[in-house]
């Protein structure tokens, strides 16, 4: 590989890091005892993190949890960068109430059509809301159904298949 195409894709990764820490530091001050968030994200493989739609995208999402979830947020921020694009809201509740928002999202996540490319994350103050939380499985593969884990781990499909599969997606949002 030549040194200039190694820059790149070390810069681009820093430019990714950076900005999904901006994401942590603007969600975490908004966190306390009796509010949690919803971060919502898109599963773009790869970069870069944008994607022709990926705004529209993100909306359907914010749209079918607000409209599910039935209160309104507190207060919430919508934020691009080189991470993608990204909305959280905060709202009031405890621990429990937490619980109940992801098990909202993994509802939205698994039967919404398109869902799979939304990363809906609940996240309390000093704890993010896992799947094993509420005795779920993990994800799946979009492309060929085993847990999403140990195929990007095992980088078991190509970079161009996995684009593919959410640039469809995305597309029919």
């Amino acid at each position: 590989m030549k040194k200039t195409a190694k820059n790149d894709i070390e810069n681009a990764i820093n430019e990714i890091l950076s900005s999904k820490e901006e994401r942590v530091k603007i969600r975490d001050k908004n966190l306390s005892e009796n509010v949690f968030a919803c971060q919502i994200t898109l599963n773009i493989p790869g970069y870069p993190k944008r994607m022709l739609h990926d705004e529209r995208a993100l909306e359907k999402f914010r749209r079918g949890f607000l409209e599910k979830w039935d209160l309104p947020p507190l207060s919430e921020k919508k934020i691009t960068n080189a991470a993608g694009v990204c909305w959280i809201g905060f709202f009031a509740g405890d621990l429990a109430t937490a619980k109940k928002a992801k098990g909202l999202a993994v509802s939205i996540e698994e039967t919404t059509p398109q869902g799979r490319i939304s990363d809906i994350d609940i996240v309390t103050q000093g704890k993010s809301i896992s799947r094993s939380d509420l005795g779920l499985p993990p994800r799946t593969c979009l492309v060929c159904g085993k847990p999403a884990k140990e195929c990007a781990r095992n980088c078991s499909h190509s970079y161009k298949d996995l684009r593919l599969v959410i640039e469809e997606l995305i597309k029919n949002i």
